[in-house]
């Protein structure tokens, strides 16, 4: 008997209701579990009610606005992912929710199959519920690769004061051989250097470490960047300079989802095993 997919529960929230009932069928189509909701006070007393494996928030709408929502929404449920969707592009928006743990930021209109696609991921690659910091003894090693001599040498000996074990790297292809070398839990990568670009670094770092997490780091920020570098599997995107709190806090948060994420393929491969085992 062929197993039945169980639909991914998805919540939208927007005050335009031409656009919510203009997705809604597409989505269905699709096999998703779609309930609407006009705006964020409707969204959160529907939180309470049932859950959900994604939510799809507008940023603009009356009273509470998708910002603060999702700010709500982490909150109350950390490890549901949250998609901002918007038709008016905000940088500010953009950067300061990727840094708090927005899944991707998207504007409208949408292609219903693009929002799919996004959902479909958010759903699979959900932030873990505990992003607890590692247990004392246990040593986080993060890749910091970055040109930028005096940036590095400032923040090193601060992570290092922290817990945290950092090897530098200067470009991508130093980033590269010390990967082939020894395991790191984050790396921290800048986008503009010379040679690799980082969205670039972090796709071949990936390749050889699919459970790498890799936090992006910049020193001028552009939202086509951070959506493309978030879309494509960075943890994080973050603004330099930041303060070595909010730094260590990402560093701290990305460990914790990659021990996640192995505990989780761990679970998965034993249970593929006992499934296949003769009985």
């Amino acid at each position: 008997m062929s197993e039945t997919r169980p639909s991914i529960r998805l919540l939208m929230v927007d005050d335009e209701q031409e656009f919510l009932q203009a997705v809604e069928p597409g989505l269905a189509r699709r096999g998703f579990d779609v309930t609407l909701a006009g705006d964020g006070i409707r969204a959160l007393e529907l939180l309470e009610q049932r859950s959900f494996d994604v939510v799809v928030l507008d940023v603009k709408m009356p009273g509470i606005d998708g910002v603060d929502t999702f700010r709500e929404i982490k909150k109350r449920a950390p490890g549901l992912p949250v998609i901002l969707l918007t038709g008016h592009g905000n940088i500010a928006d953009a950067f300061e929710t990727s840094r708090e743990g927005v899944h991707e930021y998207l504007t409208k209109p949408c292609d219903v199959e693009k929002l799919a696609e996004v959902v479909r991921q958010a759903a699979t690659r959900g932030r873990p519920r505990e992003e607890s910091p590692p247990v004392p003894g246990e040593i986080v090693r993060i890749l910091l690769v970055d040109d930028d001599l005096e940036f590095v040498r400032s923040i090193t000996p601060a992570l290092e004061r922290r817990g945290i074990d950092v090897t530098e790297a200067m470009d991508g292809a130093q980033a590269l051989e010390k990967v082939g070398d020894r395991f790191f839990d984050v790396a921290l990568v800048d986008v503009v250097m010379p040679g690799m670009d980082g969205i670039t670094l972090m796709d071949r770092l990936k390749e050889a470490d699919p459970f790498l997490e890799v936090v992006i780091l910049t020193g001028n920020p552009q939202v086509g960047d951070a959506r493309r570098g978030l879309r494509e599997g960075a943890f994080d995107y973050l603004t330099k300079p930041q303060p070595i709190e909010a730094l260590v806090k990402a560093i701290r948060a990305a460990w914790a989802r990659r021990r996640a994420w192995e505990e989780e393929s761990r679970q998965a491969e034993a249970d593929r095993i006992l499934r296949h085992r003769p009985e």
